[in-house]
């Protein structure tokens, strides 16, 4: 093994495009060798336009080459580009994505809402001390970017809530631009604008007064080191709720041009400086917290983070994947779903995963996903209890699961509109979306939560002592009863065919009487 790696992730953001190359040795020690940013106002087209123009692509190609040339100096083997708001919105993507690729060799991906939120907060998380005892006791997480704004609330449970809304820095900047001129009261005007638009975030997303506040993001360092007077040296500093709101209250009544030359600030930047501060100033009057607390990390760290996957992230990887299932519960809670009839479907379907996944394929995300499903797979009854699956599927497809991808939600929307029975097959146009080898996950997926599913038809966690096993080409589940189980033996056989189909296993359950 080499005696240390060089990699570089490359971030097309909405207000800059940001390129960072570190270098990895054997023991896990991080160095960065390179750290640049160029800006450029991409967003200014989407928000305005809703597309990007020729120019600003001529721009991003020339800053791509020049980064490309940074990154052959340091023979950087390991890479990846990613885009964010500017990029995902704009109607042209495609053909931007297109252009960029032939001029400069560089394919750039463009990344969910989900997956931006999951690698911007694991990097903001691995900054800062003691995150878990900080988040049991109460913590309020905003990444505050150009186009969006991440929300996430903990408390003792785990993650409670997450949102992304798209009241960026930039975005709010461009959508108000035009009021400006027309008032005297612009700050005030967009404070007003920043709480309508936030109004159910404010109310119903945060439960308790979290005695914690944390940003992460460039815009966050920018603030801090107007607050503070310095820039920090290290990745993670706090700041007294007092010394914010007075730096505050003076930044509002300076122009932009003021700010960049009291600050030395380019012009784009300083722009973005008092929406800045009224989002912070916006969720600083929902907590109990008497200090921010800024990571200086963000989404390249990310992303480098999950490129080198080195030993020490592997906890704070599983611990993300509790916060997913936290989360799932909290949304499955809100539509009421019947928790003890959940947990029970979960046991008999990690059961069923366990058992079947080594000679099927299966692995630690498509367990994740079934047991997302799990959750809300009665969600839709809420809304209608006619064709509640199908509600069910339409509450997983509007809902942002943190770590997620969008085809991994697809697929979990799905299997739960699936979960009763109906055919899955060519004839389903967005069944057939997916690639060969995600079909055959999705089926067995989906064939492993109707048996669950069926195993506690009733609500009424009936069967006692259950065992399952293959052998002989069949799939036995035995179990003991104290009442009657015609329901769940009817429903049960139901599946059978299906299960002979997809697993090719002949399906065998049996219970008998006992205590």
């Amino acid at each position: 093994m080499e005696k240390y790696r060089t990699m570089a992730a490359i971030d097309v953001g909405s207000a800059s495009i940001r390129l960072k190359v570190i270098q990895i040795a054997e023991d896990g020690d991080i160095q960065v060798l390179e750290n640049v940013i160029r800006s450029l106002a991409i967003g200014r087209d989407t928000f305005s336009q809703g597309r990007i123009s020729p120019e600003m692509v001529d721009e991003v190609c020339q800053v791509l080459i020049g980064f490309k040339r940074i990154m052959r100096e340091y023979k950087v083997k390991t890479k990846r580009v990613v885009a964010t708001t500017a990029m995902r919105e704009a109607s042209n993507q495609d053909y931007v994505l297109e252009q960029i690729r032939v001029r400069t060799g560089l394919n750039v991906e463009v990344l969910s809402r989900s997956e931006e939120r999951y690698l911007t907060r694991q990097a903001a998380f691995a900054t800062v001390p003691d995150f878990r005892k900080r988040s049991a006791e109460g913590l309020l997480y905003t990444h505050i970017g150009s186009g969006t704004t991440q929300i996430a609330a903990y408390d003792q449970d785990g993650l409670s809530f997450s949102q992304s809304t798209q009241m960026g820095a930039l975005r709010i900047r461009q959508m108000l631009s035009s009021i400006e001129e027309q008032t005297l009261r612009f700050s005030q005007v967009m404070e007003e604008f920043m709480i309508s638009n936030m109004d159910f975030i404010l109310q119903k997303g945060v439960r308790q007064p979290y005695t914690h506040y944390l940003i992460s993001g460039d815009i966050g360092e920018r603030l801090y080191r107007i607050c503070a007077g310095e820039k920090s040296e290290a990745e993670f500093a706090r700041l007294s709720l007092d010394q914010f709101e007075k730096m505050y209250q003076k930044v509002l009544t300076m122009s932009s041009r003021e700010i960049g030359e009291t600050y030395e600030m380019e012009p784009e930047r300083a722009a973005l400086v008092v929406p800045s501060m009224l989002i912070v100033h916006t969720f600083c009057g929902i907590t109990n917290a008497k200090w921010i607390s800024f990571s200086f990390s963000g989404l390249l760290d990310g992303v480098l983070w999950e490129l080198a996957a080195t030993q020490e992230n592997k906890l704070q990887r599983m611990q993300s994947l509790e916060d997913i299932l936290s989360y799932t519960k909290t949304i499955a809670k809100m539509f009421r779903c019947d928790m003890k009839h959940a947990q029970q479907v979960n046991e008999y379907a990690l059961m069923l995963f366990d058992a079947l996944s080594k000679a099927h394929g299966l692995n630690a995300r498509h367990r994740l996903m079934l047991q997302i499903a799990v959750l809300l797979h009665d969600s839709g009854k809420f809304l209608n209890l006619n064709e509640h699956a199908d509600h069910s599927a339409m509450i997983i497809h509007a809902t942002e699961f943190t770590g997620i991808s969008t085809e991994e939600k697809d697929m979990i929307a799905i299997m739960v509109r699936f979960h009763e029975g109906g055919e899955i097959s060519g004839q389903d146009m967005e069944f057939m979306g997916f690639g060969r080898k995600n079909r055959l996950v999705l089926a067995k997926l989906t064939g492993i939560l109707r048996l669950a599913n069926a195993m506690d038809y009733s609500h009424r966690r009936k069967l006692k002592n259950v065992k399952m096993s293959i052998h002989g080409g069949r799939l036995v589940i035995s179990a003991i009863v104290q009442q009657d189980a015609t329901l769940e033996n009817w429903k049960i056989r139901q599946f059978a065919e299906y299960i002979q189909d997809v697993f090719g296993l002949q399906l065998e359950f049996n219970i008998k009487r006992g205590n």
